[in-house]
């Protein structure tokens, strides 16, 4: 009963008879309905817009007043605005030149409900009559929430709303969810997009999201509506002094709750237009007025931008005294038409409905109206007399408000370089980057009035209604706040822009927060692994998923004080941030900032292009700049945010969290694991090689003791944009299960780089495995032989050692050579890239410069057509394969004199790095076909007519290559020295690598019984307080190593009973509140605890010394 009398005061709340006049007479008359909601609101974090169920919207029911409230803090920024029609009524015999106005204004023209055809007469529908709201988290908004809303709704105080309050709301929106009023024009989520409203709903027949059609705007949290008409004659007359049409206006207002400032900023506003009657109505316009009172009244100014449809106003002075309380510089508000009326135009498209109409389009702004209610005589129209209808017609033309419709005067450009010109956009100049309106109309300038009480109007049409036609127009109001109270402008064009471009878009995809990351956390030892890589369907959702312009760019970890502080909070630490390696680091924009109360331009986030990595290890509390202590709870939370560059102001989206809350323990009673978070796993390759491949423990908790095996492939299509790519692969061989495929092998250009990539990896199993491959180049330039024959091990130096020889870059070779020689690179300074510029040519194999006897020749390709014998001949070997000389092909020779000795092969140039005479610049290229063949080659250098057809028939592979005299000798290294040029090498498809995966979390009731001998209590002693203990009021100990089912009871010494107690959960911790059966503090002394565990057969006798404390009253 108490409950359905809180649901009828809800229904029954105040409605509007009237409202502010031009006159600023306030004149205000409360009353209840016939039991149908009359007011409702929406409300985000910047605005509160109250809207009555006759149409009036921006009005506040109990102060009478303003009813668009801008900024977290409230301040009134929207007086009066209404919606307005004129046109002519065709097969009017009495008025047949008088245009027909009809809507709302600062008097009503408008009655709820909508309109039906009875024996051909038009009347309302009662059934419709009603203000009504759906929430898309109507099924989980919480107690504080609706108790909030509640609050306003009711004009309470929040601690006086009750339960049965807070039920009746809840019930009010799980009915409307359920009887959303589709018939009478409400919007609905069209799932399956076929223009009917069928949604499947469950057993209660509630409709469900996740399975068809829903109501509401797609996307919106908040969705109104109602639906109004024009029938009562009176009202209209009383309004405009004409009769009414027969028109029927549904309004549908939405908003969304969310960072994203172009969407948290605005109120969206759909009015659709129904011509019920059986008469035509020509020369059509519509117009939507605004009387803005940003804070004060008397001291607004107003603009226009005619190429974004928008409106706005502002405050005229830095200071507003009503912004002042609250202390708040004066924000900005602004009117933009997304979509005016469709007419026809061949080859173009319009939308309707949110979406496209062939053939057509929608007008836009066809006019702006700028008033000053102390503007005579041109001031606000009067209403109740024809004169209205006449005057605001003519507004609607964009004319000045006169009653000859005929001869209409036009608006004067007020300042700028077109002052003194007519205008239809009065106003429309530039008051941020041109405030004295030296080149643009800006308002308080020129001629132009000083601040003052204004009123705006947008205007669009003509357009023609013929019977049962349907016009659809859409509104956004923007507000905007900055460092004066002009620069808002620009924040709301800003706004407007990226708002028409997501209306263009039909409304799709605007949940652009990107999805919140699914973190399991377990307390492993004195460590938190936080893991969000194990549910790959949620990773995919979070990185893959592109959201109007907006792409995954990293995650946050955060630490939080406790579980009710936000990631916001100055108390909160972000312990890691894990971005894409990108160049995008730190990503500045616009974000509300609680000291100042406004927005401004700050570090949305930071990052380091650290590469992804999808865990955190906690190993020390950051807060307390202290370890991890066993027994105390702490609280983290993990993010992802995401990054577009094409918005400036906006350019990243931070996703929700949740907060996890991890007590560290020691293990499990009952659980052993078998690795520790981070335990590196060894892993064996097939065949020699430079990939690297690391596997580590990442979550003890789901390793399954398997055996693994990762391998490659790479894509052969040369027309695939992935041509020559690798990719890894790994299969669970126990299983015989494919765990990861396709996954890209990453490059790192030396051994200081794996950290930039370390990051980028994959996981399953509870393992993270992550595969590097090294980028093209050399790993080492050795001499593997000399005259004797091929080097000793004992002849090797340590760089030359793993590759089976002596180096020979910048260092001396064999010290058996009678002359030392070394290899550098000519140009700049000697550095390897020099020699190494086209080294992918290289495909991973080997090359060899060989000392011969019969030698071969060198022509100075880059000189001029000249070649000379030199003693040496080079060698593709392969891959590797030092033994097989069946792959062996050789390569031309030639190259650069460098010391300008052409056709001599000497040491007149000098080496850059080192200083000692050096040969000519030795190129090497590798023959590709036949036709780029040594003895091609031989043949085309030796006859002297140098075709070079063979250039393009080879490739370069190593360059610059100079052997440099060491000894001082001027000779070559003798006839049976090999200079070996070693390649990194990649992955290929016959490599693999092999691992055996830890052991599985091992749990046994054995091990359970045997842990109750670790079973405690701490702090024992117990001295008068704890530092676990949040304050001076609440005391406890805690006992840890309890299975899930334990029955506790404490005795005195003497054997009296003093508490039992009983746990019943999964956690091994306890707690005893200090307290006896009867709510008092225990005294001080030895306590002898009994914990029984019946599942188990075991008991457990502790000891336990309570010293209490003294207590002090604040107060007495």
């Amino acid at each position: 009963m108490k409950k359905n009398l809180i649901l009828a005061l809800l229904l029954l709340t105040p409605a509007l008879v009237m409202a502010k006049g031009p006159g600023k007479k306030i004149i205000k008359s409360m009353q209840t309905t016939e039991g149908i909601v009359s007011w409702q609101f929406l409300q985000n974090d910047y605005w509160l817009y109250w809207a009555g169920y006759k149409g009036l919207t921006a009005y506040d029911p109990y102060t009478g007043s303003a009813g668009g409230y801008f900024t977290r803090a409230r301040l009134p920024v929207i007086y009066q605005e209404g919606f307005l029609w004129g046109g002519l009524f065709q097969g009017d015999s009495v008025e047949t030149d008088t245009p027909r106005v009809g809507g709302i204004y600062y008097r009503i023209g408008t009655s709820p409900g909508g309109i039906i055809k009875i024996e051909d007469q038009l009347v309302v529908n009662e059934a419709s009559k009603g203000i009504f709201k759906v929430h898309k988290n109507w099924l989980s908004l919480s107690d504080q929430y609706l108790k909030k809303e509640l609050s306003i709704f009711l004009n309470m105080n929040e601690e006086d709303i009750t339960d049965y309050m807070i039920e009746g709301l809840r019930d009010r929106y799980a009915d409307h969810w359920k009887n959303w009023p589709v018939e009478w024009g409400a919007p609905f989520n069209d799932v399956n997009d076929n223009g009917i409203y069928d949604p499947i709903v469950d057993v209660q027949g509630y409709p469900v999201v996740e399975k068809g059609d829903y109501p509401g705007i797609a996307g919106a949290d908040e969705t109104m509506f109602m639906v109004v008409n024009d029938l009562n004659e009176a009202n209209v007359r009383y309004l405009s002094g004409t009769p009414p049409i027969g028109l029927e206006l549904q309004i549908t207002l939405w908003n969304y709750q969310t960072n994203f400032l172009p969407l948290a900023n605005a109120i969206f506003k759909r009015f659709v237009l129904v011509n019920k009657s059986d008469a035509v109505i020509d020369s059509m316009y519509i117009q939507h007025f605004v009387d803005p009172d940003i804070g004060y009244y008397k001291d607004d100014l107003v603009g226009c931008d005619s190429t974004l449809s928008l409106g706005f106003a502002y405050n005229g002075y830095a200071v507003d005294p009503e912004a002042d309380k609250l202390g708040l510089i004066p924000p900005a508000i602004g009117l933009t038409l997304l979509q005016g009326p469709l007419v026809d135009a061949p080859g173009s498209t319009g939308m309707f409905n949110f979406k496209p109409v062939a053939d057509s389009k929608n007008l836009k702004m066809t006019s702006f109206n700028a008033l000053s209610r102390y503007h005579y005589p041109y001031g606000d129209p009067p209403m109740g007399d024809v004169t209205f209808a006449l005057m605001t017609y003519n507004l609607m033309r964009g004319y000045l408000p006169t009653a000859d419709i005929q001869h209409p005067a036009p608006f004067i450009t007020g300042s700028g370089i077109r002052a003194g010109l007519p205008t239809k956009f009065p106003l429309s100049g530039d008051p941020v980057n041109d405030p004295e309106g030296m080149y643009g109309d800006v308002d308080g300038q020129g001629q132009n009035l000083e601040p003052g009480d204004r009123r705006f109007y947008i205007n669009s049409g003509p357009f023609r209604m013929e019977p049962g036609d349907k016009q659809e127009f859409i509104f956004a109001w923007i507000g905007a706040q900055s460092n004066d109270h002009r620069q808002p402008i620009s924040d709301i064009k800003d706004f407007a822009a990226i708002i028409q471009r997501f209306y263009e878009n039909g409304f799709k995809d605007l949940d652009l927060m990107p999805a919140t990351p699914q973190v399991k956390a377990e307390a492993i030892g004195q460590t938190v692994l936080l893991n969000w890589g194990w549910d790959t369907q949620s990773v995919e959702e979070i990185e893959q998923k592109v959201k109007n312009g907006f792409r995954f760019e990293g995650y946050n970890v955060y630490q939080l004080p406790d579980y009710y502080t936000t990631i916001e909070d100055p108390g909160a630490i972000k312990l890691a941030t894990f971005d894409i390696d990108n160049n995008v680091k730190t990503i500045d924009g616009l974000k509300y900032d609680q000291e100042e109360n406004r927005l401004i331009v700050s570090p949305l986030q930071v990052g380091r292009d650290s590469g992804i990595q999808r865990y955190f290890v906690v190993k020390r509390d950051s807060i307390n700049r202290k370890p991890l202590y066993r027994g105390s709870t702490y609280y983290f939370a993990v993010t992802s945010y995401n990054y577009n560059p094409d918005l400036k102001n906006f350019p990243s989206l931070e996703s929700n969290y949740q907060v996890i809350k991890v007590t560290i323990q020691g293990q499990k009673p009952g659980l052993r694991y078998q690795a520790e978070p981070e335990e590196l796993i060894e892993t064996t390759a097939s065949q020699k090689t430079d990939v690297i491949c690391q596997v580590k423990v990442v979550d003890p908790t789901l390793l399954t003791d398997h055996d693994y095996q990762i391998s490659f492939t790479s894509v052969q299509d040369s027309l695939d944009p992935l041509h020559s790519k690798w990719f890894w692969h790994l299969k669970d061989l126990t299983s015989g299960q494919v765990l990861l495929k396709d996954i890209p092998v990453l490059i790192f250009e030396d051994e200081q780089n794996m950290a930039d990539v370390v990051n980028d990896v994959a996981m399953a199993d509870g393992l993270l495995v992550k595969v590097l491959a090294p980028a093209p180049g050399l790993k080492a330039i050795v001499q593997v032989a000399d005259a004797e024959g091929p080097l000793k091990p004992d002849e090797y130096d340590e760089q030359g050692a793993p590759f089976q020889g002596n180096n020979v870059w910048h260092d001396p070779g064999s010290p058996n050579d009678e002359n030392p020689f070394y290899i550098s690179a000519g140009g700049g300074d000697g550095d390897l890239f020099s020699m190494t510029r086209n080294i992918e040519n290289a495909r991973e194999h080997d090359f060899e410069i060989r000392f011969t006897d019969q030698g071969g020749i060198f022509a100075w390709w880059y000189d001029a057509n000249v070649y000379s014998e030199v003693p040496f001949e080079a060698w593709d070997v392969g891959p590797a394969t030092y033994d097989d000389d069946s792959d062996d092909v050789r390569c031309l020779t030639g190259g650069y004199s460098g010391g300008g000795t052409v056709g001599i092969f000497d040491f007149a140039y000098t080496d850059p790095a080192l200083g000692f005479p050096a040969t000519d610049w030795i190129y090497i290229r590798v023959p590709i076909n036949s036709r780029g063949s040594y003895e091609t080659y031989y043949e085309d250098v030796t006859s002297g007519n140098y075709s070079y057809n063979w250039w393009s028939h080879s490739k370069e592979v190593l360059a610059r290559i100079i052997i440099c005299d060491m000894g001082g000798a001027g000779t070559l290294p003798p006839s049976g020295t090999v200079i070996r040029f070693v390649t990194k090498k990649g992955p290929t498809e016959d490599l693999t690598f092999n691992f055996q995966g830890p052991g599985k979390p091992e749990q046994s009731l054995a091990l359970l019984k045997k842990d109750v001998e670790k079973i405690n209590v701490f702090p024992n002693p117990y001295y008068a307080a704890s530092s676990m203990e949040p304050d001076r009021f609440t005391h406890f100990v805690t006992f840890n190593h309890l299975p899930p089912h334990a029955i506790i009871r404490i005795f005195t010494l003497n054997g009296a009973l003093v508490r039992k107690m009983e746990k019943r959960d999964d956690s091994q911790f306890f707690r005893w509140d200090l307290k006896n059966e009867k709510g008092w503090r225990v005294a001080s002394g030895l306590y002898i605890v009994h914990i029984d565990m019946p599942e188990l057969g075991k008991q457990k006798v502790l000891k336990l010394m309570v010293i209490t404390g003294e207590e002090v009253l604040d107060y007495y």
